[in-house]
């Protein structure tokens, strides 16, 4: 395992990470789920405007964290297993994102009594994610 983690290129899940948090916030965006999720959540937009910026700062910094550590582990992952190739990526991206991960997720929001769409919401965004990290990893290498 110590070998897979010195072999994983710094630079590759740095720069798939900034990728990836980009895709979370697309996806969470007024363009694609900003109103469903808000509303799912029972967020309003005067609540949200009315955020601290300080917040929203820390909210995005410990995002970002989370997206380094979640995308260092599938460079690892990656690194053990061989995953080579963009499309080899993206296969084992989506299987990540929606067998471990997505499973989790929606354990949580069966204990959390999320609705069906919410769920459907954070689950599409983890697939989206890990399959489009698993890809340009996977074409990186």
């Amino acid at each position: 395992m110590m070998n897979a983690m010195m072999s994983v290129n710094g630079v590759a899940v740095f720069v798939v990470t900034l990728i990836g948090f980009l895709f979370g916030w697309l996806w969470h965006s007024p363009v694609l789920f900003a109103k469903p999720w808000m509303a799912e959540l029972k967020i309003s937009e005067e609540k949200a405007k009315a955020m601290p910026g300080k917040d929203i700062a820390a909210m995005m910094i410990k995002g970002f964290l989370m997206t380094l550590v979640s995308t260092t582990g599938l460079a690892i992952l990656f690194s053990v297993i061989g995953t080579a190739g963009g499309m080899g990526g993206l296969k084992m991206g989506a299987f990540v994102g929606l067998m471990i991960v997505g499973s989790r997720v929606i354990n949580s929001g069966i204990w959390e009594q999320r609705s069906c769409k919410l769920n459907a919401i954070n689950v599409g965004h983890e697939v989206g994610l890990y399959a489009l990290q698993g890809a340009i990893l996977g074409a990186w290498n």
